[in-house]
């Protein structure tokens, strides 16, 4: 056995010489022969070890004599140790999660800390290849796919390595006994409430008596597979992130569709649920029926549709755009009505008013401060004249051609615009589609109008009633500020 584990650790590059490596040990027969292992090994690589042990607090006095076993073992083996008693059972009253989860959660905070304050390369744990099939049958039993089946990874976040992972616990057991070394049992291990106890305890010695006695180690071989295809897809999916400058970090990310949909459906589901970890704010959360949703909204024939997803990430279709959005809820944001023609944003974020229809009048010269959008427009009035056309926040319109009173206010049904350079009119929702301004925008967006029509749109279009002629004696002037 000593020999397989020289190989893992060696195809997998698990130790530097030199390393300080953290040892956990429960005192079970796994993390035992594991700290045997590394006793043999951390003289040729120059390895400091230190013993790691955790006491949940869970089992009473039998949780307080593994604590003293593992004490006497570093004693034993001159070996220093560094332990913590800690109570799931209080923790669990303050935080989430099922009992699994919060004893992971609060050993690997464990981990972190002696890792710090003994200045370790490297934590070694004891997961063997019982503990991998066990784990692949789980995440199997689930629906998961290729990351999930992947199982234990040799190596993670580049600190923690499991040594013993390709070697079965029946060699364990085994090795401890060629080594006459003595080693603990967890009562918790026969307690068949827990999932992976079931499947370890009834599930797979059934499926090796009845159906093939080889099946830990292939599924162990099976992972392997899966794990080296789940990595060449990771290294697809970074070199498309990278090539489309998307940081899915970031507190929005936007993702060209037609670049989105020439991927192999593969590569685009994993596009998506990659951005879709990184960027919510639990990074758990997200499954297959939630990348799934995405993926509809993308396939489907609207131009425009809005999702809500668990861990604080919201996503939006702007015509060929998704949007996806960090910490966001669609009916808490206020969006400015100019932002797909000026690239800002002038809306407040967080604002939770609903926008309502509004209107403010206009009386010349004056400023408007347009709270549902956060734009303000000056209008003043000036003589016709040599007229500076190019800014696109600034129109001038002929003053003489006004049909008072005059105002500003969001869509309402049955309104129509001159597009400038037409004859006919057009309906202004047909030219927000044109124009591939959202669904979600368009009722927020201010028109200027008189009590014929639409003038002006803002930042989108100015009516050909409206332009300056030849003929033009006075001017109205409007700028966006």
């Amino acid at each position: 056995m000593l020999h397989r584990v020289k190989k893992t650790i060696e195809r997998f590059g698990m130790f530097d010489p030199g390393d300080r490596v953290g040892v956990a040990t429960s005192g079970g027969p796994d993390s035992v022969a594991l700290l045997h292992v590394m006793a043999r090994i951390a003289e040729d690589l120059n390895l400091t070890l230190i013993i790691i042990y955790l006491n949940h607090g869970l089992r009473g006095e039998e949780s307080d004599s593994e604590d003293e076993f593992v004490r006497r073992l570093g004693e034993s083996m001159k070996i220093p140790v560094e332990s913590r008693k800690i109570s799931i059972p209080s923790i669990r009253e303050k935080e989430k999660g099922s009992l699994e989860d919060v004893c992971r959660k609060e050993r690997y905070k464990f981990f972190e800390e002696v890792a710090k304050n003994y200045n370790l390369n490297k934590i070694a744990l004891g997961h063997n290849l019982n503990d991998q099939a066990e784990t692949v049958v789980i995440k199997f039993l689930r629906g998961s796919g290729l990351e999930g089946l992947r199982g234990i990874l040799p190596v993670r976040d580049g600190i923690y390595v499991r040594p013993l992972l390709e070697v079965s616990r029946e060699e364990i057991l085994f090795f401890l006994r060629g080594e006459r070394a003595e080693y603990i049992t967890d009562s918790s291990n026969m307690d068949n409430r827990y999932l992976r106890n079931r499947i370890r305890n009834e599930l797979i010695p059934e499926l090796k008596e009845f159906y093939n006695p080889r099946l830990v180690e292939n599924v162990g071989r099976m992972s392997n597979i899966l794990r080296l295809e789940n990595d060449f897809i990771e290294k697809c999916v970074d070199e498309i992130l990278s090539n489309w400058s998307i940081n899915s970090y970031e507190e929005e990310v936007r993702i060209d569709i037609p670049n989105l949909k020439s991927l192999h459906p593969a590569l685009q589901f994993r596009v998506i649920k990659t951005i879709l970890d990184d960027i919510s704010s639990s990074k758990k959360g997200i499954g297959y029926i939630h990348v799934k949703s995405v993926i509809d909204l993308i396939e489907g024939g609207r131009p425009n549709g809005l999702l809500d997803l668990p861990a604080g990430v919201a996503i939006r279709r702007e015509y060929d755009n998704l949007v996806i959005l960090k910490n966001e809820r669609f009916d808490t944001k206020v969006l400015s009505p100019l932002t797909m023609k000026n690239g800002k944003n002038k809306g407040r974020k967080g604002d939770k008013r609903k926008v309502n229809d509004y209107y403010y009048h206009i009386e010349i010269p004056c400023s408007v401060n347009i709270e549902e959008t956060g734009t303000k427009i000056a209008f003043d009035l000036m003589d016709a004249g040599p007229l500076d056309y190019s800014s696109w926040s600034t129109v001038f319109i002929d003053y003489s051609i006004i049909s008072f009173p005059l105002g500003i206010r969001n869509i309402r049904p049955g309104d129509r615009i001159q597009p400038f350079g037409l004859k006919g009119t057009k309906k202004v929702k047909s030219l927000f589609i044109d124009e591939k301004i959202p669904g979600k925008e368009r009722g927020r967006i201010p028109l200027l109008v008189d009590q014929e029509s639409v003038l002006w749109i803002p930042g989108v279009k100015l009516s050909d009633r409206a332009r300056v002629t030849n003929r033009t004696e006075k001017v109205l002037r409007a700028e966006i500020i």
